[in-house]
């Protein structure tokens, strides 16, 4: 019992020794931390505590004062120019060199959002290095942002990326050197400046990657190629560069090549340049039948090359025959060339030959259209028969059909041969029939009769 006892009052002794030292140490702390606080308020200017940029300043709640935390949006990279801001804050400025003078503070891609819901977007004359930046439209719309840059305003490198904005260029603003390229999407480019060339070619070359965009006048000659090369690939939408808008010498290389997407014109994506004096080469994979085909009626065929070519529309009734001296292996021929062959009927002899009736005709004299027909019927009666329009091999079969009465039959239109030599005499016998046959030969007609058939 004595041992426990002793135990007990050596425990409570130890405790109450612990808890007055950690009770000074407390009050040590408190004591070193208020004067270090007094003193640092002597030593510093007031006018430094608790504003930007100035002496880090907590809060009530252990947490950096609220006036003193850097704005951060989107990583710290997106720059947002919305002229006509009454009160900018943050990432949002109404002033294009302020805005500018805060993204060399910024390492790395950044993205400038224009703006244009108080007023239109003009960017003054500047300097501008856009290859780390994006540039694009902070609203999604159904018409471009327009951003209207100054007459003066020089673009020093392009930037990565243009979606949803129609630049629109004064004058000139671009020296290309080096290995340039760009992206366009749901964008416009538009150069209005008809003093100068908009961008001049002085080394190297610039790739233009373009998705449902397009690159517009009315300016005149917004690319000038001297002997360098543009390339323009197009993917998807509707891409269009307009005419008269790209010029080289003859040493210029102008490289078009379609993914997919559709054009203006015929297909084509890249219009007309007149003032283009180089080599253009335009591939397209897949409007090829799209722009080879130009009009109803047209074939499609392939060449030596085994490259498409349409076979054009030829006149009316004409017929395809096989040329092996044409590009395209065809050619048109009128009918008569292509049937009417020695010892071969023409179109014109079959169907003549196989009219289901013939209509008996009056008597009396006649001219005979051997071009409408090769048979007729005539009802007997004196009268000159003139055969017209016999041509060469071709065999005409004329029927008089007897009243009963003698009659004769004097034959006119070309000299006539008969079987010795003697023209037949008709019959007079009534309802029998005498069938006359006509074939032209070297311009004689030869001439022979069947007579009184019944």
């Amino acid at each position: 019992m004595k041992s426990f006892k002793n135990d007990y009052l050596k425990d409570n002794a130890l405790r109450a020794y612990t808890d007055n030292l950690v009770s000074a140490e407390v009050s040590a702390r408190v004591n070193a931390i208020a004067s270090l606080q007094s003193s640092i308020n002597t030593k510093i200017n007031s006018s430094l505590i608790g504003v930007q940029n100035g002496l880090a300043t907590l809060d009530t709640n252990g947490i950096l004062s609220l006036s003193q935390r850097p704005a951060v949006v989107g990583g710290g990279n997106v720059f947002i120019f919305r002229p006509g801001e009454p009160t900018p804050s943050g990432n949002v400025y109404n002033d294009w060199t302020t805005m500018m003078s805060a993204t060399f503070n910024i390492q790395g891609l950044k993205y400038i959002q224009f703006d244009d819901s108080l007023q239109g977007i003009v960017v003054p004359v500047d300097n501008v290095n856009f290859s780390e930046f994006i540039l694009l439209s902070r609203y999604k719309k159904a018409t471009y942002t327009d951003v209207s840059f100054a007459s003066g305003f020089l673009l020093g490198t392009w930037p990565l990326e243009i979606r949803g904005l129609n630049l629109k260029f004064a004058s000139h603003f671009n020296d290309n050197s080096g290995t340039n390229s760009f992206s366009m999407i749901d964008a416009s480019i538009q150069y209005n400046g008809t003093a100068s060339n908009g961008v001049d070619f002085y080394t190297g070359s610039l790739t233009i990657f373009m998705q449902n965009s397009q690159i517009v006048g009315p300016g005149n000659s917004l690319f000038s190629l001297n002997n360098r090369l543009l390339g323009i690939f197009t993917f998807t939408g509707i891409c269009n560069v307009e005419t008269n808008l790209i010029k080289s010498n003859s040493s210029g290389s102008l490289n078009v090549t379609n993914y997919g997407a559709s054009g203006l014109s015929s297909g084509n994506v890249v219009q007309s340049q007149s003032l283009f004096l180089g080599t253009r080469t335009d591939i397209d994979l897949v409007h090829t039948l799209e722009k080879t085909i130009s009009s109803k009626g047209q074939l499609i065929t392939r060449n030596g090359s085994g490259n498409f070519v349409a076979f054009p529309v030829g006149a009316d009734n004409e017929l395809l025959a096989y040329d092996s001296s044409t590009a395209s292996g065809l050619k048109t021929v009128p009918p008569p060339s292509a049937l009417n062959t020695p010892g071969m009927k023409t179109v014109t002899d079959y169907v003549r030959q196989s009219s289901p009736v013939t209509a008996l005709l009056t008597a009396g004299s006649k001219t005979i259209d051997c071009s409408s027909a090769n048979l007729f019927r005539i009802t007997g009666g004196t009268a000159t028969i003139t055969l017209s329009n016999l041509t060469e091999n071709e065999v005409v079969n004329i029927v008089f059909e007897t009243i009963g009465s003698a009659y004769t039959i004097t034959w006119a239109g070309g000299t006539f041969l008969w079987p010795g030599a003697i023209v037949p005499t008709p019959t007079s016998t009534a309802s029998r029939k005498d069938i006359y046959t006509f074939i032209k030969i070297n311009g004689q007609i030869f001439g022979s009769a069947v007579l009184s058939m019944g």
